[in-house]
């Protein structure tokens, strides 16, 4: 069976990164039980627990941690990707927003300044608040699924245990009643502390999901998308290319995505103080 160039590069790519985590997980653990208490990730709060007991040592194998961590690192490539690109592609399509954003990220520093986890999390709260809703309006998880352990009564209706509920976070995030003209793009009403996140319900969004089950890597999802729209705002704007139909066609399967992908013009920037030396 002969290979194609994208397969081979598709292969080494995956067999470099293998490396890279395999190594990383070595790394840690040559450290010890005591600095990995101090840190507080993934691969660290894996490790901890298989230090707990000979039985999670048994099941923990270096090979299965390697595998683990390998996974939680790619399992929210294409929900991160979705992110990215439906929050890129609606702030190219409205130029206030995309105004107050740039203002944002050049006000926090030169651009070989790299954001902490720190910085993500506190410096950057408009970015915080583009994302947030472009995960309202781009819903990526079309649907959760849940199995009620025990009969319970949910809106007058009784759920026998064993019965499945699925939930459609994307109804959930255009529900008029929490978000006033749910079909626009309007990053201000997750504005921290504001009127409209105060009165809404804690559970009108839920791109993560909810409760003891919902996604483990949000932190790090959310992380990801920042990082990348920071870097990618401090050098270039975007613009909607002609040949993108409007509004965009969705395909809907165990997660969202655009049918025929988003079609931008990247157009580097021209910074005030780059203009100005």
């Amino acid at each position: 069976m002969m290979i194609s160039y994208q397969q081979n590069k598709y292969m080494m790519s995956h067999h470099r990164l293998r490396a890279r985590v395999e190594a990383i997980v070595a790394r840690r653990e040559r450290a010890g039980a005591e600095a990995r208490r101090a840190r507080r990730d993934f691969l660290s709060a894996v490790l901890n627990a298989r230090d707990g007991s000979d039985k999670m040592r048994a099941l923990l194998t270096p090979d299965y941690v390697g595998a683990l961590t390998y996974e939680h690192l790619l399992a929210g490539s294409a929900t991160t990707a979705f992110t990215l690109s439906s929050a890129v592609y609606l702030v190219a399509g409205h130029p206030d927003v995309e105004a107050k954003l740039l203002d944002e990220v050049d006000r926090f520093g030169p651009l070989d300044a790299v954001p902490t986890a720190d910085d993500l999390e506190h410096k950057l709260p408009y970015l915080d608040q583009v994302i947030k809703e472009a995960m309202r309006f781009y819903t990526v998880s079309p649907l959760i699924a849940r199995e009620t352990s025990e009969q319970v009564e949910v809106g007058g209706y009784t759920l026998p245990k064993g019965t499945w509920v699925w939930l459609a976070p994307g109804v959930l995030s255009r529900d008029a009643a929490q978000f006033g003209d749910p079909g626009e793009f309007r990053p201000e009403r997750f504005e921290a502390g504001g009127e409209e996140e105060r009165r809404r319900h804690a559970y009108a969004h839920v791109p993560f999901g909810l409760g003891p089950r919902a996604c483990p890597g949000r932190r790090f999802a959310l992380q990801e998308v920042k990082l990348a729209m920071a870097h990618l705002y401090r050098r270039f704007v975007f613009r909607r290319s002609p040949r993108m139909e409007s509004p965009p066609e969705l395909q809907f399967g165990m997660v969202l995505s655009f049918r025929r992908g988003v079609k931008l013009t990247a157009v580097e920037r021209r910074r005030r103080h780059d203009a100005a030396a």
